[in-house]
């Protein structure tokens, strides 16, 4: 029973991890026959740093949990059907789908690193519900920080009205609250431990090899 789920660890792992390179690669195609270059560049370079334990031949150990992987590749799809093939004007709705699933992708990635450095890190202990709360802000300030880049179209989106700004901050506050509850559920059941041990016994090694220097 141990070994099969090993295996099925493994084989998420694998899915995420294919899912986020067939995104890059996807967006450099059609980033680069929308000539959106930003966005090309962008991708090539992600995927070249995806690429790098394989050409050395190296077991880099540094790996995120594969759901935090298929987040982060399902919000860069999302974006990326969203600006370069025109989604976000011609779907109704997807722009709050895409801020949904921003603002679970943060929460969630938060709340994975905050919890790995109470449980692997002397220098902070922290109650899991303060943990919520700094999950909620942090979610919040990402959005903030979001909308800047949108008011600025760096990449390609402009945020043109004031109800759309509110919108946004109102969705990530939200759906950081759901995701900061789920949090604090899963740490009770003890599942969060199994999502975030093998993250957190990478960065201990690093910080135990850093006190030794």
């Amino acid at each position: 029973m141990k070994d099969c789920g090993l295996k099925c660890q493994s084989s998420k792992e694998i899915v995420a991890s294919y899912s986020m390179k067939i995104v890059m690669v996807s967006t450099v195609i059609i980033a680069t026959w929308q000539q959106y270059w930003i966005w090309a560049i962008v991708s090539i370079v992600g995927f070249l740093i995806s690429l790098i334990p394989t050409l050395l031949h190296k077991d880099i150990k540094f790996n995120l949990p594969w759901s935090i992987d298929i987040l982060f590749a399902t919000v860069f799809g999302l974006n990326m059907v969203g600006i370069l093939l025109d989604a976000y004007d011609k779907i109704p709705g997807f722009d709050v789908l895409t801020q949904i699933m921003f603002s679970v992708l943060v929460a969630f990635f938060a709340f994975a690193i905050i919890y790995i450095l109470h449980v692997y890190w002397d220098g902070l202990i922290m109650d899991k519900y303060a943990m919520a709360f700094l999950v909620v802000v942090t979610t919040i300030a990402s959005a903030v920080f979001l909308e800047f880049i949108k008011w600025f179209k760096i990449f390609g989106r402009k945020q043109t009205t004031i109800e759309g700004v509110l919108t946004s901050l109102l969705l990530s506050t939200i759906f950081g609250i759901i995701t900061a509850l789920i949090g604090v559920s899963l740490i009770k059941s003890g599942r969060f431990d199994n999502i975030t041990e093998e993250l957190g016994k990478q960065i201990d090694s690093k910080l135990i090899k850093r006190t030794k220097k």
